[in-house]
């Protein structure tokens, strides 16, 4: 006993039938023959003529076809759906379902929770503020130090001349190349400077307007130390402005400086 497969005799097309059994039935056209009947798969086709008759579905013709067929999955699905949703209408919702909108919490839960979220804000304000009030006086007094430090520096850069101006110099001057120098004289009287160190600052315009300034009081090229140096004489016998009276005397000079470039001979 062996499946067998063929072309049936009525269209062609092709059938699986099973050695053991006398009829063929063909699911396509529903044509049913006796196996004997059956065109072989190699058959050469160019002589064969199909009649294409068409045959009503038989059930018991005593045939049977080797094709596993699928059940019908789809139409009883289609009919549960549609009975359920004949079911469905008409059907009010029950009035024991409960819904968002009717859950309310307790009147005591709502109090507990609002009194809560009160202290909370409470022990927040009664911290923060005074951390906030510290802050803010700090910032104040970091303020105040800071502007009395410019303030300062710039008195101290500001040299005056007799009348009280600052000094300064300028020049005005037409650049023939991209890069290039001028010179700047500054002539004042030196003994408002003694013992003092000069830094210049320098400002550059065009017309009115300013392009660029260099204001650094560390740079060391910018810097023009002023020295100032006093001698004290002295008699070394009596170490006082007087003399011992001998015939040979000897005298010390001692002079004392200050404002000298450090490391400079």
């Amino acid at each position: 006993m062996a499946v067998l497969q063929g072309l049936c005799k009525n269209c062609g097309s092709l059938v699986m039938y099973n050695s053991a059994d006398e009829m063929c039935d063909c699911i396509f056209c529903n044509a049913v023959f006796p196996i004997g009947e059956v065109i072989p798969v190699d058959a050469e086709l160019k002589d064969i003529v199909f009649p294409m008759e068409k045959f009503e579905r038989k059930t018991d013709t005593g045939a049977k076809n080797q094709y596993s067929t699928m059940p019908d999955r789809v139409t009883p699905v289609v009919e549960r759906n549609a009975k359920s949703d004949s079911l469905d209408e008409g059907v009010e919702t029950k009035q024991f379902e409960i819904q968002a909108k009717d859950v309310k919490a307790p009147k005591k839960v709502v109090a507990i929770i609002t009194g809560a979220a009160a202290v909370c804000l409470l022990v927040t304000v009664v911290i923060s503020f005074p951390l906030y009030k510290k802050r803010t006086a700090v910032h104040s007094k970091m303020e105040e130090k800071m502007h009395s430090i410019v303030e300062n520096i710039i008195d101290i850069d500001e040299t005056k001349d007799a009348d009280g101006n600052t000094i300064s110099a300028s020049i005005t001057f037409t650049p023939e190349t991209e890069n290039g120098t001028v010179d700047v004289v500054y002539t004042f009287d030196r003994t408002l400077v003694d013992d003092t160190v000069l830094v210049a600052f320098e400002s550059l315009y065009y017309g009115d307007v300013l392009i660029i300034a260099h204001e650094d009081i560390n740079d060391v090229d910018q810097t023009v130390y002023l020295p100032k140096i006093h001698t004290t004489l002295l008699g070394q016998d009596t170490d006082a402005h007087v003399a011992a009276q001998t015939s040979s005397i000897t005298l010390v000079d001692t002079g004392a400086y200050s404002n000298l470039l450090p490391g400079k001979t």
